[in-house]
């Protein structure tokens, strides 16, 4: 039995939707086209990376932020502006980010779902001191009854900066433990190797993901068509809304192109690649997207400053094997290999092997 809470929770939300509650028994259909639902869970490590400092400033009567971490289109620009604007009751595009230079205060790598993780925290740190610091030096309070004091008081301030590193986590609530301490022995030494070659840390709590698809079979032509996806997430707080969601959808686009579509070919005498370019290499398009909502449970983190950690990676987890199971429960037959070509299909249900 699966005993994460994050996933539990997740789980009760999926066995909550009508397109599992209503769904048809298993095998009990014929016909050309049949339907079947499916569902499936996966997890990511929580990873943070230490050194991770943020810069604030007042520049010019503006918040700036700094921060030598790359945004590749994950939204990092985002998730700090949002981070300091809310903070000082302000819009995120009143913020001027700075990112992605090595002469800036030291931030992450962008990958393993460590980024967010890894500058909110001294981001939040950083706003701290930069309220005290603005206050201290304010030649001038804000208006009485004003309702935009912080955008007064920034306005009137010095130039000025402060900075902060990422701090360790809060004692995680009992039971919480990281996923690497929960493989073993093993788990442990590979965790210390991640901190000490390339300064991550594994925390404590896994984010997660359950995901539940459903989808209709041609069982003529053996085409697969992915009807509908539901998605849960338990990430922790959002920083972006927004982009998080955006985040989320992709992650189940790529995952269906990963079950459905997406092969490396070569030529079996030459071992040439025969699928190198987007004209010969299929990837889902308009018409393969299904009907895709997503649900957030924010709970789970509270432990990390902040509240929130990664999405990346957990996001497109347990989308193949999500669909692999709603084939299942379509045909009564089990696909083992990816992706589920029409020949594949086909062929497994005369009982046969596919090359």
């Amino acid at each position: 039995m699966d005993r994460d809470p994050n996933r539990q929770r997740l789980y009760d939300w999926a066995a909550g939707l009508d397109v599992w509650r209503n769904r048809m028994p298993a095998s009990s259909q014929s016909g050309r086209y049949r339907r079947g639902v499916g569902v499936a869970a996966g997890y990511w490590l929580y990873l943070w990376q230490t050194g991770s400092t943020v810069e604030l400033a007042i520049k010019g009567g503006r918040i700036a932020a700094s921060c030598a971490v790359q945004d590749i289109g994950t939204g990092t620009r985002s998730v700090i502006a949002n981070t300091v604007a809310k903070a000082f009751d302000l819009e995120p595009q009143d913020i001027d980010v700075s990112i992605g230079r090595s002469n800036l205060p030291p931030g992450p790598g962008s990958g393993g779902s460590r980024v967010t993780a890894s500058v909110v925290p001294p981001t939040l740190l950083a706003i701290e001191k930069l309220k005290a610091e603005i206050q201290r030096t304010a030649a001038q309070r804000p208006i009485p009854g004003s309702n935009a004091p912080w955008r007064e008081l920034i306005a009137a301030a010095p130039d000025l900066a402060v900075s902060a590193k990422r701090p360790e986590d809060h004692k995680p609530p009992p039971g919480v433990r990281p996923a690497l301490r929960e493989a073993g022995f093993m788990g442990m030494v590979f965790g210390w190797v991640l901190r000490l070659m390339n300064h991550m840390v594994v925390g404590a709590g896994v984010p997660s993901s359950v995901q539940v698809m459903e989808v209709e079979v041609d069982t003529w032509l053996g085409h697969v068509r992915v009807l509908n996806a539901y998605t849960g997430l338990a990430i922790g707080k959002l920083a972006a809304p927004a982009l998080a969601r955006s985040q989320a959808a992709g992650a189940v686009i790529q995952g269906i192109g990963y079950a459905l579509y997406e092969a490396r070919e070569t030529d079996p005498g030459s071992g040439h690649i025969l699928s190198g370019s987007m004209e010969d290499y299929r990837i889902p398009g308009i018409a393969d997207m299904p009907r895709l909502e997503v649900h957030f449970d924010e709970a789970g983190f509270e432990h990390v400053p902040g509240g929130s950690v990664g999405i990346g990676e957990v996001a497109t987890v347990p989308t193949s094997p999500a669909i692999a199971n709603a084939i299942r429960d379509a045909i009564g037959v089990r696909l083992t290999e990816i992706p589920f070509r029409p020949d594949r299909l086909v062929a497994a249900l005369k009982g046969r092997n596919a090359a």
